[in-house]
């Protein structure tokens, strides 16, 4: 708990760094326990390293903890994924995470979030879906007038 309480103070320090190692360090010491994998996928997203935050809180999935720390896991999952722009993977993040709400009231979740999510995330393959035609002609059409204008630059250094 030492070591986690000291990541804890790095990050809210903004020493992402120190947070990583400091929870790492912690993981060595109790490797059974969620927490530390909990936090070092908090600091792996704030640093950007989006897989390792991934690892992290898939791997914190399997040790003890709580059940409302299994809550902010499966949430943060979720929402990794969401990021990710990993579709099908969020809505079952968001679907594993309403379902243990569900099955474990005290864990002091946010069942609408989940429901909410998975709408959003179905307007958004419906969205991708339908506009995929139109995003595809500008592309073309980008490319063309690229093309276009390369040929005027050329028959501009001629005409010199």
């Amino acid at each position: 708990m030492e070591q986690v309480l000291k990541g804890q103070a790095s990050f809210v320090a903004r020493d992402i760094p120190g947070a990583i190692a400091a929870f790492q360090e912690a993981i060595k010491l109790d490797p059974a326990r969620m927490l530390g994998f909990y936090r070092l996928g908090e600091a792996m997203l704030e640093s950007g390293n989006l897989t390792e935050a991934e690892t992290a809180w898939t791997t914190a999935l399997g040790k003890k903890g709580t059940d409302e720390l299994q809550a902010k896991v499966l949430f943060c999952l979720a929402d990794l994924r969401e990021r990710q722009k990993n579709w099908q993977g969020t809505k079952d993040g968001w679907g594993a995470y309403a379902t243990f709400l569900t099955s474990n009231p005290k864990a002091g979740g946010y069942p609408a979030t989940a429901a909410e999510r998975q709408k959003q995330v179905d307007r958004r393959i419906k969205d991708e879906k339908d506009y995929a035609g139109v995003k595809e002609r500008i592309i073309q059409r980008e490319a063309e007038r690229q093309k276009e204008a390369e040929e005027n630059a050329k028959k501009d250094k001629l005409n010199r």
